[in-house]
């Protein structure tokens, strides 16, 4: 079945969870965690992606981040993904 489209808002807060496969730790080190959001801020910057607060975990990660453009968020998240 496939998946409903999302609805990306610009200018308005998204809450945005990322889980590693099969809820596997994906962060081991403190160095993942600086990579993790050196990426993010890169890509968010590019794309014009405001982000107000994060969390990261072991194995997951949420954000609440505000697109200026419909597909800044999606481009951002998808390329710090990757």
């Amino acid at each position: 079945m496939p998946r409903i489209a999302r609805l990306i808002a610009p200018g308005i807060p998204h809450h945005i969870t990322q889980r590693g496969n099969r809820r596997m730790e994906t962060f081991f080190r403190e160095e993942d965690y600086q990579a993790y959001l050196s990426l993010m801020a890169e890509w968010c910057h590019k794309f014009r992606v405001s982000v107000w607060a994060y969390c990261l975990m072991p194995n997951h990660v949420h954000l609440i981040a505000v697109p200026e453009t419909e597909e800044g968020l999606r481009l951002a998240i998808g390329e710090a993904h990757r």
